[in-house]
């Protein structure tokens, strides 16, 4: 699978949100505060699934790579240099 540009990733989910944003606006004016609720609660409930599914794939992805930590940059294939 590709990586995706951190920069462009991050451009597309603000786009996202504005979209998301509007939607709610036009769906709050033209149906009523109920429906906008149910709206909010749809977006925020699908946000907080695809955030947990992100985090397991990311860190899924450094377990391939080699890194059982996010504190140091090294991997378990880097050769030991014994002193």
């Amino acid at each position: 699978m590709t990586t995706v540009p951190r920069r462009l990733a991050v451009l597309f989910l603000l786009a996202l949100a504005g979209v998301l944003v509007m939607l709610g606006a036009v769906i709050g004016r033209a149906v009523g505060t109920f429906a906008l609720l149910a709206y909010v609660a749809a977006v925020a409930s699908l946000l907080l699934v695809a955030t947990i599914a992100a985090k397991r794939w990311v860190r899924a992805q450094r377990r391939a790579a080699g890194h059982t930590c996010a504190c140091c940059t090294g991997t378990i294939h880097d050769p030991v240099q014994v002193i």
